[in-house]
């Protein structure tokens, strides 16, 4: 794996799991210098914003519980 993508993974990671850091922290600061420079990353940030500003505006009908599961396995963030 290239170091370019291990840093990608790195930052879809920490997206994904650590968003309730300080946005000073040497992490955030990193992330942000990362994101700069890598446009694969931007488009990704650019589309979790883009679903999540959809499913808080239509929030209903609610998938069931296995299809919510199922989902987060595709997207790989279980």
């Amino acid at each position: 794996m290239s170091t370019k993508r291990v840093r990608c993974a790195e930052v879809v990671q920490h997206l994904c799991g650590d968003l309730d850091e300080k946005i000073d922290s040497p992490s955030c600061r990193a992330l942000k210098k990362h994101l700069e420079e890598c446009p694969d990353c931007t488009a990704y940030l650019d589309s979790l914003k883009k679903t999540i500003t959809l499913y808080r505006r239509y929030p209903e009908p609610r998938p069931s519980a296995t299809r919510r599961e199922k989902l987060m396995s595709v997207l790989k963030l279980r």
